[in-house]
């Protein structure tokens, strides 16, 4: 796969990348999509995803080459994207909805339509939805990441609750789970860790944003990238992210923090009503294809939720990590709420 990649440019994805990416700057998302989408051929597959475009361009320039199929894409946060198809005129115009986290998927369920992919066989139920609206493409374990310059290995949090410790006051970089997925999944654990009887220990809510010093990045890449070049000390964020920065050689490192992992499962989803839903369902495949998963694993060090492929170079197994079961939590329902508290406690910790 990479030699196609990198030796065949893509004419038709280039333009289409480059396109995007100045109506993104130009224009809001709702307008940017019905700009493009007017002028595009009905036969053109679209695809929204939140994934990182690193990952994103080299799959459908594979795609495109492999099927003659060409694709459109719109790139952007989860629950923007989300809250995009949930209005009338946008949801018509896309196919596929690739990336974004079941947990975010559920609540949109009516979104999506029942597909049973080719490899059905190959995932295990569990990170498949069990009426079949989605499946998942990988898995994601929210870590904490170190910088090996800045934090010495007597001195690593290994806990969650380690993270109150004042010592790491304004040395936390963590995003803003309006924002990012990987934060509020982070920001839901700590809210049921350590609690007594119902609701939520909004006590560890508290102190953690007392030590971010009202440091709250944008978005989950900030998180990474500043840990790895030592703006922060520590960090939590993806293990596939930190993983990256560690086979470029970075002073970076990566712990499952003791209490539990709770994990991403990444899903991929047929859009009900889809005007391509055929070759929707060729792209579904393709992403669940072994090539693809593999070439997942091997260049992006992703988890794969095929029970054939290995889990990438340097991690360990799933089964020797402490995992947390997401579906014990109820914060994606109650994501407004939990949400405007989160608001109220930055706000008075200015």
């Amino acid at each position: 796969m990479e030699d196609k990649i990198v030796k065949k440019p893509g004419l038709i994805l280039l333009i289409c990348c480059v396109i995007s990416l100045i109506l993104i700057m130009q224009f809001p998302s709702h307008k940017f999509l019905s700009l493009i989408n007017k002028e595009i051929d009905s036969d053109v597959l679209t695809i929204y995803s939140p994934l990182n475009e690193g990952i994103i361009i080299p799959i459908i320039k594979e795609f495109q080459e492999t099927t003659g199929i060409q694709v459109e894409y719109l790139s952007a946060g989860t629950m923007e994207l989300l809250k995009l198809l949930d209005t009338k005129e946008d949801k018509y115009l896309m196919d596929v909805m690739w990336g974004g986290s079941r947990e975010y998927l559920e609540i949109y369920l009516d979104l999506f339509e029942p597909y049973v992919t080719s490899y059905d066989d190959k995932i295990e139920d569990t990170y498949k939805h069990n009426q079949n609206y989605f499946s998942g493409f990988n898995l994601l374990p929210i870590v904490l990441m170190y910088n090996t310059k800045l934090v010495t290995p007597e001195e690593v949090p290994n806990s969650w609750m380690d993270l109150l410790d004042p010592k790491w006051k304004g040395k936390i970089a963590f995003a803003d789970p309006n924002n990012s997925g990987s934060a509020y999944l982070a920001l839901s654990f700590f809210l049921q860790l350590n609690n007594s009887g119902s609701g939520y220990n909004w006590r560890n809510i508290e102190r953690f944003i007392d030590n971010l010093d009202g440091k709250v990045l944008a978005k989950s890449s900030e998180t990474y990238d500043s840990v790895a070049n030592g703006d922060f000390a520590i960090g939590i964020t993806m293990e596939e992210a930190v993983v990256q920065y560690l086979h470029k050689g970075a002073d970076v490192n990566v712990v499952y923090l003791k209490e539990g992992t709770p994990v991403i499962t990444d899903s991929i989803a047929l859009m009900k009503d889809a005007k391509n839903k055929e070759n929707a369902k060729i792209f579904i495949d393709f992403v669940l294809s072994e090539k693809v998963q593999t070439y997942m694993v091997d260049y992006f060090y992703l988890r794969s939720i095929r029970t054939d492929i290995a889990v990438p170079e340097g991690l360990i197994p799933m089964e020797e990590i402490n995992i947390y079961d997401v579906k014990n939590l109820d914060t994606y329902s109650k994501k407004t709420y939990v949400l405007n508290i989160w608001k109220e406690l930055i706000v008075m910790n200015q």
